[in-house]
């Protein structure tokens, strides 16, 4: 058995699962999900549904005796004394990759956020088959995917709810800045041919009085339920080319992309606090 912790919002969610489940591969061994922060909402964080059933992910839910085993393994006492565990925990420590997890055995258990492409790249065929949705896109989606197919489709990220809501979480992450966005679609309208914004924010009426498209045509996203993140999800990764928030949420949208000549532009400051993130980008993205 491999366990990890599953936490925070859908693009956080996938990257734990797809390190986990690149591990447990390696392996050859059952994946098993501890849902316990679902369930055990922490004051001061923003709370989020669980949304890995939405795909064809390989994995079962931790039962509730296990959830019951592994309590005193997620605090304090299980990170000074790991020994006394049956499980073997493996904690990621700082935002780099952490090299740790490929000491991972049989029994062993996850516990971070796991943010590279590094854990999990090895495996890229196998979760773009299991991270497409088990629902069909509806109608509206259907016809922003052909329109999305049939033209040089930029989409456009832009992050602000709790970013913005949350004095915690503004001061941790902060916004990107209007001046990024305008250097952003000015760097892929100077090399794409005839390129149209597609536009994903979690505050459109903001977004459409303040954002700057630099002439380029541009249509506004935001049909989708805030409990239907992954449809939005599916749609940002049809895009041909990406301008990525600082949010997980548009990194995995442009990282699901399969376009042979696409362009990604990334925020060169991923967090407003002081933490380095050298391992985040890939490598073939743009960071302004």
């Amino acid at each position: 058995m491999i366990a990890f912790y599953a936490q925070g919002g859908l693009g956080n969610q996938l990257f734990q699962y797809a390190a986990a489940r690149q591990v447990s591969v390696r392996l050859h061994e059952e994946l098993v999900l501890d849902p316990h922060w679902f369930d055990h909402p922490i004051a001061g964080e923003t709370l989020r549904p669980l949304e890995l059933d939405k795909y064809a992910v390989q994995l079962r839910i931790a039962s509730a005796s296990e959830q019951r085993g592994w309590k005193w393994l997620r605090g304090r006492l299980g990170r000074y004394l790991p020994f006394l565990s049956p499980i073997r925990m493996i904690r990621e420590r700082g935002t780099s990759y952490n090299a740790s997890i490929e000491q991972a055995v049989p029994n062993s258990y996850l516990f971070g956020f796991w943010q590279s492409e590094k854990y999990f790249a090895g495996i890229r065929s196998l979760l773009l088959r299991e991270l497409t949705p088990l629902q069909a896109p509806s109608a509206l989606d259907e016809s922003l995917l052909q329109a999305m197919d049939g033209t040089n489709a930029v989409c456009v990220h832009v992050r602000r709810g709790d970013y913005v809501s949350s004095t915690s979480a503004s001061a941790f992450h902060g916004v990107c800045s209007l001046d990024y966005y305008e250097r952003a679609i000015k760097y892929i309208g100077d090399r794409v041919t005839n390129p149209q914004l597609f536009i994903f924010s979690d505050d459109p009426e903001w977004t459409k009085a303040n954002l700057g498209t630099g002439g380029l045509p541009a249509h506004y996203v935001n049909h989708n339920a805030a409990d239907d993140a992954y449809q939005d999800l599916r749609l940002m990764s049809r895009c041909k080319h990406h301008i990525i928030a600082n949010s997980s949420f548009s990194w995995w949208g442009a990282w699901l992309c399969t376009h042979p000549n696409q362009i990604v532009v990334a925020p060169e400051l991923w967090f407003q606090a002081d933490r380095p993130t050298p391992d985040l980008i890939p490598a073939k993205w743009v960071r302004l």
